[in-house]
């Protein structure tokens, strides 16, 4: 029954492991390489891109903004002269808008990648990958030494009955009957417990910052996929608007860019988020060799205290020969 319940256990971990191994292999780009989108539509050029943020101080409406449409016309037009266009049909029009749109929303894609590629370099710019973490097992070795001594102070002395191992518990009463060694091993007792303490406080952090670092892709693509969901709604109101024009239908109030739905504010949560990575990285690296080095002056003096005692208890037992 326990094998399986840890069988269990190690399946879900194995199951998460591969899940989170899937969510970092992902693009966390909206454009991709090879799609190369943009030789699609380099026919379209305008003057103002109602999806970028703050491109749109020169219209204030998307009937206003001036296209340049290679091939169909001979010079740029506004957009409500084009999809108004008497001699092109309507299927034409609907084109017209359907390409126009896509190049707005491909121009603003490749700005939006190119700084969550800049914001992701920098926030995934993480040693914590390749250093020395500290382990539980090195804790609970603390942890342990110091309950073992702390029996060892006792002094019991139904210890020294026990088979084999008695003899070990009957030496080291005997050295314990000097109170420098007693004080020692007392020291020890203390001292263990203050090293596992600070040991899982770096635990803590060290796997705190790990975990920044670590889901900052994941974040991006999860901020990502927010803000596509919020963006299309702009994409139908445009187009729903504008097909109305093409209609020739009546349409009592234009289309004002500044109501549309600005993502900015999701690149700058992005952008935020990466600057508190990138800060507490920064933090970690400045005190990563400092923290580690405290952690190994403890574990020196540890053990030369250790081997002191040892060495002591030969020498209290006459087993150490001069």
């Amino acid at each position: 029954m326990k094998f399986s319940i840890l069988s269990l256990f190690r399946i879900k971990k194995r199951i998460k492991e591969k899940i989170e191994a899937k969510k970092a292999s992902q693009d966390y780009r909206i454009l991709s390489d090879k799609a190369n989108l943009m030789n699609t539509y380099h026919h379209i050029k305008y003057d103002v891109n109602p999806f970028i943020p703050g491109s749109n101080k020169e219209r204030q409406y998307v009937e206003d903004i001036v296209i340049t449409y290679d091939g169909l016309f001979n010079q740029p037009y506004p957009v409500h002269y084009i999809v108004r266009y008497p001699y092109i049909k309507i299927k034409k029009r609907k084109q017209i808008i359907d390409e126009v749109i896509k190049r707005w929303e491909i121009d603003y894609y490749k700005i939006i990648d190119k700084r969550l590629t800049k914001i992701f370099e920098q926030a995934s710019f993480n040693p914590v990958k390749s250093i020395k973490l500290i382990k539980n097992r090195t804790i609970n070795g603390y942890i342990i030494g110091a309950v073992i001594m702390l029996v060892l102070l006792k002094q019991y002395s139904f210890l020294q009955e026990i088979p084999v191992i008695g003899p070990f518990f009957a030496m080291v009463n005997k050295l314990l009957i000097y109170q420098r060694y007693y004080n020692v091993l007392s020291i020890l007792v203390y001292f263990s417990i203050v090293i596992s303490m600070y040991l899982i406080i770096v635990k803590v952090y060290f796997d705190k910052v790990l975990k920044y670092g670590l889901t900052a892709k994941g974040f991006l693509i999860k901020e990502r996929d927010r803000m596509l969901k919020k963006f299309s709604p702009n994409v139908r109101v445009i187009k729903k608007h504008l097909y109305k024009l093409a209609k020739n239908y009546r349409v009592k109030d234009k289309l004002e860019i500044n109501k549309l739905y600005n993502s900015q504010t999701v690149i700058k949560r992005i952008e935020r988020f990466g600057r508190t990575v990138i800060h507490r990285v920064g933090i970690f690296i400045t005190y990563y060799r400092s923290i580690l080095m405290i952690s190994r002056i403890c574990f020196l003096i540890y053990l030369g205290l250790i081997l002191y005692l040892l060495f002591s208890l030969f020498r209290v037992n006459h087993l150490l020969f001069w």
